[in-house]
């Protein structure tokens, strides 16, 4: 039994990973790139807050509806129409939905049912650009936040997709729930993950995400379910900068440890939710390794391979860089960018811990040993901050 054998497969046949996290990585030749796989965003002050951060790669995740953001979106333009949505009788289809003329229409319309302060927005029109200054280095991601399952009540983003889901009635203020029109995706949830996995804008590359799964109430046998429904569905998040402030449910690191112990390929997201909204000190994000080579035109490509790959690490706040993590001779190395507590952890909890920027640890001998722990990962806390960093798990076998 070795650690990062070469064509390693973890997890069962659906949720087949060909090769462990940064196998394949030239750490000597990385670019390191900020990313939000979780952050709304539908204002120039958002997205301001989200740069200062030094993030580059937005993965923007809006709802109401859940339709991915394009840099030339304009404000309100979803409430004057769309040509997506989901009917009873019909299933998902694809046509104009002008809501304007459905809801006013003197026939079948309900205008006169909405609340005179509802009415007095009516009718809806298009405004002037969400995003007024996008800077040049910055990779606009398609994704969004699908919900309204009807067979179960969780979040997931779909990091990569162009697939679109709902309307903008949030909470049917407007009902158009209540007349016919989803809020939410109204599918099942494999029917919902399938449509996001065939609008995938790179096919080797991004994928679904389990979000604030402490927070929705996922079971470990439903978290189960959704990894082995697809090997793109990539994992789930480990911190939620929004779910922490609300309720204090912004961990999910039990849950991954508990998902990685049954040996599947389950990836850890940080992620600021709402939090960057009303917060610039918000907490969570990813940063993807690629090849420092990587030509302009790649890139966006580049970042989400990285993300079906494993090759990035979840931090709260980006200080600290992993700059080496690798597996030779019988020993684990880790390099940091600032002296930290470094943590190596596996199914059996925390192995080994020391202080500094590097950590060499040799791993356990024997194959027995080896089985037991299943897979190893690695956290680094900041001395004097708050910043965390956690390392994807890599596979013992």
């Amino acid at each position: 039994m070795a650690l990062l054998s070469g064509g390693y497969a973890w997890g069962s046949d659906s949720a087949t990973q060909t090769r462990p996290p940064y196998a394949n990585l030239n750490w000597d030749s990385v670019q390191a790139i900020g990313s939000v796989t979780h952050a709304h965003c539908r204002s120039q002050r958002s997205l301001d807050l989200l740069c200062r951060r030094g993030l580059r790669h937005l993965a923007i995740s809006n709802y109401y509806p859940s339709a991915p953001c394009k840099p030339d979106e304009r404000i309100g333009q979803y409430n004057v129409g769309q040509d997506f949505g989901t009917v009873p009788g019909e299933g998902y289809v694809h046509r104009q939905f002008r809501w304007n003329e459905i809801i006013q229409d003197p026939k079948s319309g309900w205008y006169d049912k909405l609340p005179a302060g509802l009415q007095e927005r009516m009718p809806f029109e298009v405004g002037g650009p969400c995003f007024t200054q996008i800077p040049s280095d910055v990779i606009i991601c398609p994704n969004a936040e699908h919900h309204s399952m009807t067979d179960h009540n969780g979040h997931f983003n779909a990091v990569g997709s162009e697939f679109r889901s709902g309307t903008f009635d949030a909470r049917s203020k407007y009902m158009l729930n209540k007349h016919g029109y989803t809020m939410g995706t109204g599918l099942p949830w494999k029917d919902a993950f399938s449509r996001m996995f065939a609008e995938l804008q790179v096919a080797d590359g991004g994928g679904v995400t389990i979000n604030h799964p402490v927070w929705s109430g996922a079971s470990h046998k439903q978290l189960l379910e959704f990894l082995d429904f697809d090997p793109r569905v990539l994992g789930m998040e480990i911190w939620n900068n929004t779910a922490h402030m609300l309720n204090g449910k912004g961990w999910s690191l039990n849950e991954w440890d508990a998902v990685l112990a049954t040996g599947r390929r389950c990836y850890a997201f940080a992620v600021s939710d709402h939090a960057h909204n009303s917060d610039p000190a918000f907490q969570g994000q990813n940063v993807l390794l690629v090849d420092a080579n990587t030509p302009a035109e790649d890139l966006s490509a580049a970042c989400l391979r990285a993300y079906r790959n494993g090759d990035f690490y979840a931090c709260l706040e980006g200080r600290i860089k992993l700059k080496r993590l690798e597996q030779t001779d019988g020993q684990l190395h880790v390099e940091l960018s600032a002296p930290c507590t470094i943590r190596v952890v596996s199914a059996q909890g925390t192995l080994h811990e020391e202080t500094g920027e590097t950590c060499r640890w040799s791993l356990p001998q024997g194959s027995a040993a080896l089985q037991n722990h299943v897979y190893l990962r690695v956290e680094a806390a900041e001395i004097d901050g708050e910043d965390q960093v956690f390392t994807q798990a890599l596979p013992l076998a």
